[in-house]
């Protein structure tokens, strides 16, 4: 699991024989064919040598082979790999990503944890809290696995009848210790969030519970709240709840995807922060304005690049028009380029799917929110 206490502890490394950093993104578009990753390297590998002096040619050169072969035996899966890796230090490091990242290759006295902070901070991370009686169990649902975060179990006193006053007086003494559950469990998820946020929350128990825990939340937290379950935790095991806190995800998800596409759709409409359409949207890009890029899920376009200045466009060029160089290369995606582009320089990027995907393609099937909108050329009155 990559946490902030792993990125410290790669952040320490320091060699003077240098870490090879090294990035794969991963198209399941190809059905995880396992050679997918070894080209990707290759490509990426093949860029660096070219941008590199003497000394980080070396370094780059003495761990091409091990990650090389790696690769070719990697069954991939998610959406990207990042590994680190330096022979003499006896540093190799192999993080499996569900995001996308560029496929490139950097050396440095110390492993490049840029991309994997960024991971980090952008991961749709989830936290589930289950209500089973006197026993609570958070999970923490990030980069494709569920571990269990933290447990409160409280024995609870059992309710029974006795009647009249006796009966009254047990009763206010089992709400006593059930809310004194619920509290100290508010205060572990809160600490759990401020230890490391995350953005969405799942409460699964019995409606009157989940109301009165709630409640007890701070509005920071609640407003992570993307829904409550019911379960029967004597017949449900935690897998299959957490399967379903998943698919209240994937919906929350969906809804934000089309939330973000008609916002951008708005932005552009009244020539403001937006951008839609290839050309448009690529433009934006290689002048450093675009916030968060999206891309509808699929959509692929042959284009070129230039290997001096990195200008590259969704279409056929010999000449690059931003330097007048002749040293371009084609592209087998523009779209995929793109997207690595936007990630290699800090901008967000987003998949969209469903709804979302179709009102995207009605548009070029790509678009951007801008940090900031084209300066008018026009004369103002």
């Amino acid at each position: 699991m990559i946490d902030r206490k792993e990125i410290e502890r790669l952040g320490r490394i320091r060699t003077e024989k240098g870490v090879v950093s090294v990035s794969v993104k991963i198209d399941p578009r190809l059905g995880y064919e396992r050679g997918q990753p070894a080209m990707k390297f290759k490509g990426a590998y093949a860029r660096a040598a070219r941008r590199a002096d003497a000394g980080d040619l070396a370094v780059i050169e003495r761990e091409h082979d091990r990650v090389l072969d790696f690769l070719k035996d990697y069954a991939p899966r998610g959406r990207g790999v990042i590994i680190y890796a330096s022979t003499p230090d006896d540093i190799w490091e192999v993080y499996p990503l569900d995001v996308m990242v560029p496929s490139q290759v950097s050396v440095g006295s110390s492993p490049n944890t840029a991309l994997l902070a960024q991971v980090m901070e952008e991961y749709p991370r989830m936290a589930v809290l289950m209500l089973d009686g006197g026993d609570a169990r958070i999970y923490s649902a990030e980069q494709g696995s569920d571990s269990e975060s933290d447990r409160e179990s409280t024995e609870l006193p059992n309710r029974h009848a006795q009647g009249g006053w006796a009966q009254a007086r047990y009763e206010r003494h089992v709400e006593f210790h059930h809310a004194m559950h619920l509290k100290s469990v508010a205060e572990k998820l809160e600490g759990m969030y401020h230890e490391r946020p995350f953005d969405r929350l799942v409460i699964v128990g019995a409606e009157r519970a989940a109301k009165e825990f709630e409640a007890l939340l701070p509005e920071d937290i609640r407003r992570r709240l993307i829904g409550n379950l019911t379960a029967d935790f004597k017949q449900e095991g935690d897998s299959e709840i957490l399967d379903r806190a998943r698919a209240l995800r994937e919906e929350d998800e969906r809804a934000s995807e089309l939330v973000l596409v008609n916002r951008i759709f708005e932005q552009t409409d009244a020539k403001g922060r937006g951008a839609l359409g290839i050309d448009e949207t690529i433009e934006a890009l290689i002048e450093g304005r675009v916030d968060t890029l999206v891309v509808a899920e699929g959509v692929t376009k042959e284009g070129t690049v230039c290997l001096k200045c990195d200008y590259f466009a969704a279409h056929s060029f010999s000449q690059c028009p931003a330097c007048a160089q002749s040293d371009v290369e084609r592209l087998p995606d523009a779209i995929e380029h793109a997207i690595e582009y936007a990630i290699g320089n800090g901008s967000h990027v987003n998949i969209a799917f469903a709804d979302a995907r179709a009102k995207l393609l009605s548009r070029g099937g790509i678009g951007a929110l801008l940090r900031y909108a084209e300066p008018s050329t026009g004369d103002e009155s």
